[in-house]
């Protein structure tokens, strides 16, 4: 074999796929172990029992840590249960307290329900009657908001715009974040239709103090969660965490990972208090009671009413990988809610927990579900455990079987496995290429293909990619879809590396070509009378002489 011979790349070529194939082979045992150890949710004993069962068996699905429900019927408790732990070596029971989220609406639309019956507030007064210094950047319609609206959601507020001031809101106050709305601009006009946005509730908790005279956490504090003898439930994260607050995981790449969110008292009327299962059991009571609970009234029956009146027109969303279509009243969605019909209800969720809380008025009953960790991942259902516990409890309350979807878990087995193997062999493709020591001899159409994903797809994905998030940057990307957005920045990244480097040796293939080698021209006359130097032995001399020698 000639040693200067250059040896074949097969030895590359078969490294990748024995990479590829462990991978693939990985996938494929860790999910065939995963459909083979999934059995079915137990189905004895009674309903409550068959309701815990089914709590449990979801939460292994998908890797649940710590879940915690009550059930009211006719304005009682009759069933509360905790599953799970805390992440600080605890076990979940009912009186472990939660962050509940953006159930938090309907206490400050509660409140200001409580301020129309005192003859503080008119529904149907500008805003800016109560708090002239709110503003959007249209004047007009500035002045034609008024508290009907903002409960309802029907401001013209953007949703987005509350999602970036869950994204960018530090240490401001109330006061400090309607004065920055001063900016925005509002995406239809006012009344026209619902969209659901956080700084509604903030510019009526900002309500509550200006006509209450108190800061929007004492009057909640006083009015709502000591009358309803809520003492487990606070506005403090302090004290919550004093009294056993349950840690926090959001997920990445299908494992809950402890994570310490963020306590904001600038946006804490749309969703900063922490409660426990029994006590959102006493709160919902009151409601399936018409607004009193243990001889206490907190809101008359016809202002309770109307709360849980639909205001808006009807409206089909996404919401934790499931369909939902409902109007909304104040504070509370209303809609069909898995086998019922007829509910109220609302959700609270972030990356790290998510809450819910279920009026069915048809059946007098009601139910809650807490739960300390969260997943944003809207995307094959990856996350659909979370809105499918509260239907799954509600449906067996109502003898009707539970839905069924994939687990968080053998999501991301068949997601994590396809994710390794794109990014292994990218970065494969961009390590032959740089190591190159060959010139490429494919075509120029195999050799220039590639760079259309390289150089022009990949890096529209690195600038379009934060829009799942509402265009609010790579930042809030990674707190919402962590596994996702990695997946998505390793493969983008790699991908322009190897176009740069694949444009590189398209360019030295072309300016060191090999250069062509030519034969000296002949000088000098062509015919034989040429003289030689008689000195000189010319070939045929050479010849006569080994003859003679011979």
């Amino acid at each position: 074999m000639n040693v200067n011979q250059r040896r074949r790349p097969i030895p590359k070529a078969w490294s990748l796929r024995s990479v590829a194939l462990a991978i693939g082979v990985v996938g494929a045992g860790t999910l065939a172990w995963n459909v083979a150890t999934d059995d079915a949710p137990s189905a004895d004993g009674g309903r409550f029992q068959q309701i815990d069962a089914y709590v449990r068996d979801e939460m292994t699905d998908s890797r649940i840590p710590g879940v915690s429900i009550t059930i009211v019927e006719r304005g009682d408790t009759v069933h509360a249960a905790g599953f799970g732990n805390d992440g600080n070596g605890n076990d979940i029971s009912p009186d472990t307290p939660f962050w509940i989220g953006s159930n938090t609406k309907s206490m400050t639309a509660l409140a200001v329900m409580q301020l129309v019956e005192a003859g503080l507030v008119d529904l149907d007064t500008p805003i800016q009657q109560y708090l002239p210094e709110f503003g959007v950047a249209d004047a007009e319609a500035s002045s034609q908001i008024t508290v009907r609206h903002l409960l309802n959601q029907t401001s013209g507020i953007v949703r987005t715009d509350g999602l970036r001031a869950v994204v960018e809101t530090k240490d401001e106050t109330l006061s400090d974040v309607v004065a920055d709305m001063r900016d925005l601009e509002l995406n239809r006009p006012v009344g026209e239709s619902f969209e659901y946005a956080n700084l509604n509730s903030v510019v009526l908790g900002l309500l509550v103090e200006r006509v209450s005279g108190q800061t929007w956490q004492e009057y909640v504090q006083a009015e709502i969660f000591d009358r309803l003898g809520m003492l487990r439930t606070f506005t403090s994260r302090e004290l919550a965490e004093r009294s056993g607050l349950t840690a926090t995981h959001r997920y990445v790449f299908g494992f809950p990972i402890r994570t310490n969110g963020r306590h904001l008292d600038g946006l804490a009327p749309s969703g900063y208090v922490y409660s426990t299962a029994s006590d959102m059991g006493r709160y919902l009571a009151m409601y399936t009671r018409g607004g009193e609970l243990d001889g206490r009234r907190v809101l008359s029956s016809a202002g309770v009413a109307e709360m849980l009146q639909p205001a808006t027109t009807e409206r089909t969303f996404p919401l934790q990988s499931q369909q939902f279509t409902a109007r909304y009243g104040a504070g509370w969605f209303v809609g069909t809610f898995g086998a019922a019909d007829d509910a109220r209800w609302h959700q609270g969720s972030l990356p790290h927990f998510t809450a819910w809380m279920v009026l069915l008025p048809d059946s007098d009953q009601a139910v809650v579900v807490l739960i300390n960790a969260g997943n944003q991942f809207e995307i094959g259902g990856a996350n659909s455990a979370w809105s499918r516990i509260p239907q799954g409890v509600v449906n067996l309350l109502r003898d009707a079987d539970p839905p069924a979807g994939v687990s968080t878990t053998r999501f991301f087995i068949i997601f994590d496995t396809l994710a390794a193997l794109a990014i292994v062999t990218q970065a494969w493709t961009l390590a032959r290429i740089a190591t190159r020591r060959r010139p490429n001899t494919q075509s120029t159409l195999r050799r220039v293909a590639p760079l259309g994903w390289e150089l022009l797809i990949a890096p529209l994905l690195l600038i379009g990619y934060p829009a799942v998030t509402g265009g609010l940057g790579w930042g809030a990307a990674f707190d919402f879809v962590p596994d996702l957005s990695l997946t998505v920045l390793a493969l983008a990244v790699l991908a322009v590396l190897t176009g740069l480097a694949r444009t590189v040796r398209i360019v030295q293939a072309r300016t060191t070509r090999e250069p062509e080698i030519h034969a000296p021209p002949v000088t000098g006359p062509a015919d034989d009378t040429v003289e030689r130097d008689p000195t000189i032995a010319g070939a045929g001399d050479l010849v006569s002489q080994r003859r003679r020698h011979a």
